[in-house]
């Protein structure tokens, strides 16, 4: 590990670094920010690995209903079952009798591919080809339509109003609440749910589930302009620190506080990337999409961004979960040969860094029948920040760059009106066959150095009907909103 970016931050105060061990969670789930967390929902509790660190507000991490088998990389561990957790190691299995499982995020044996489309937020539409242009009009309608919607789609019932869970706030697991969810008709259950995170630290964490991020309101809705695109509340992830949600639901960033490393070496800062992500290419063909591995990544698209950042990872955080699609020869009323999600990217690493190792990477990695890797990506490279350069909103210019304005207003209470930046509203959506169960796995974190932050704010994961097919040219990938 290369603890390298020192010399890159001027004027900031000596960072006070604390390190401690994650936290569990059950399928109740109430844990502490930084938490290793995998959860399990079986008609009864689940179990909690002890070591458990309580140091902070209390948020709910993700449920999940266990369904299939869970593969795990090398010394990690899985939830089998309530009052069970099994390490890595062959044969190694222990039972805890705390409520709640930890464990670090296992790899899946199935995947699948996701690509992502630009979310239109002045027009509604479900056109699942990748674009690469950029719309950045100030509109929050995010109640996408068209004349075939897909049903799976406009049967969602969100379930976040009351509810602090992480997969709740993006529109995931609600059957986990009962009563009026069920699965395949108005919600999406899923099983074996890792959340993995660093501790929290001086009252802050690397992630949180709010209502808003920011200050900016959008003049066109009168609503927060990173708020919640279903439901009420939005899921934050990043490298760096977020403070706890005000009584608003707003989680507000000094300006300027980008600048953290969340823990001392561990997991949190081994330079791999989260199981089950490889930055091995996984397709014969150069181009990527074709003849999938099954184990490294069939996009090709991360192994160049790696080794641009000298494959140096730093402040990790990810999560993940399995989830089958539904199937009209299961039963459901319709096949979802897809799913789509929205998000956004922000970074203090822009624009500066861009082009050099400190290449902080978000990434969303599908394991299925027929594809396994990042499905997360644009223009042929997954999203850092020097592939998603440059971006709609820019807190921080170039030197003399007669072209910048800086400090745009969109960023006000993010942390980088005056460093760095971010992207607009992005819509990615994945391909899948109906029917099969695949997981995926979210991860945020930094590359080079363990200082500037980056955070990705994630918003409406719904099935889709149509999907995408990853080996054809622009039909997968991301596309702004």
């Amino acid at each position: 590990m290369t603890m390298n970016s020192d010399w890159r931050v001027t004027g900031l105060s000596v960072l006070v670094l604390l390190g401690a061990c994650g936290d569990s969670v059950d399928g109740g789930i109430t844990a502490s920010a930084g938490e290793t967390a995998t959860s399990t929902d079986t008609d009864g509790p689940g179990t909690t690995t002890q070591g458990s660190n309580s140091n902070s507000e209390s948020d709910t991490l993700p449920t999940s209903t266990t369904a299939g088998s869970n593969s795990d990389s090398e010394g990690e561990t899985t939830t089998t079952g309530p009052g069970t957790t099994t390490d890595g190691t062959e044969g190694n299995t222990s039972t805890s009798t705390e409520p709640g499982t930890s464990t670090e995020p296992g790899t899946t044996t199935e995947a699948t591919s996701t690509t992502t489309e630009g979310v239109d937020t002045t027009t509604t539409t479900t056109d699942t080809s990748t674009s690469t242009t950029n719309d950045t009009n100030d509109t929050n309608d995010t109640n996408d339509t068209s004349d075939e919607e897909c049903p799976l789609a406009q049967m969602h019932l969100p379930c976040d109003a009351d509810s602090d869970d992480a997969l709740h706030a993006i529109g995931l697991n609600c059957t986990t609440l009962g009563g009026q969810w069920t699965n395949n008709q108005n919600a999406v259950t899923v099983a074996n749910a890792t959340f993995q995170a660093a501790p929290p630290m001086l009252g802050m964490k690397p992630w949180q589930v709010a209502k808003s991020y920011g200050t900016f309101i959008d003049p066109n809705t009168n609503a927060p302009f990173w708020g919640s695109r279903e439901g009420d509340k939005v899921l934050l992830i990043s490298s760096g620190l977020l403070p706890a949600p005000n009584p608003q639901g707003a989680v507000i960033v000094p300006d300027g506080d980008v600048f953290n490393d969340v823990a001392f070496g561990g997991q949190w800062d081994s330079d791999t990337m989260p199981p089950p992500m490889t930055a091995v290419n996984g397709s014969p063909d150069p181009m990527g999409f074709t003849n999938c591995d099954g184990v490294n990544d069939c996009s090709n698209t991360i192994a160049d961004q790696w080794a641009l950042g000298g494959g140096d990872a730093e402040d990790k955080m990810w999560f993940g979960f399995e989830v089958t699609a539904p199937a009209i020869s299961n039963g459901q009323i319709a096949d979802a040969n897809g799913y789509t999600f929205d998000f956004a990217y922000f970074s203090a690493e822009f624009p500066e860094w861009v082009n050099t190792d400190y290449n902080d990477i978000f990434v969303v990695w599908q394991s299925s029948e027929d594809y396994t890797g990042n499905v997360t990506f644009i223009n042929g490279q997954p999203l850092t920040v020097t592939a998603l350069w440059p971006i709609d909103f820019q807190g921080e210019c170039e030197f003399l760059d007669p072209n910048c304005q800086g400090s745009d207003p969109h960023l006000q209470g993010t942390g980088y009106i005056s460093d760095g930046g971010a992207t607009g509203w992005y819509k990615a959506t994945g391909g899948v066959k109906p029917g099969e169960t695949f997981s995926l796995t979210f991860a945020i974190f930094d590359m080079g150095d363990s200082t500037y932050d980056t955070t990705a704010i994630l918003d409406n994961w719904s099935w889709d009907c149509e999907g995408c097919i990853p080996n054809e040219v622009d039909d997968c990938g991301i596309a702004p909103q």
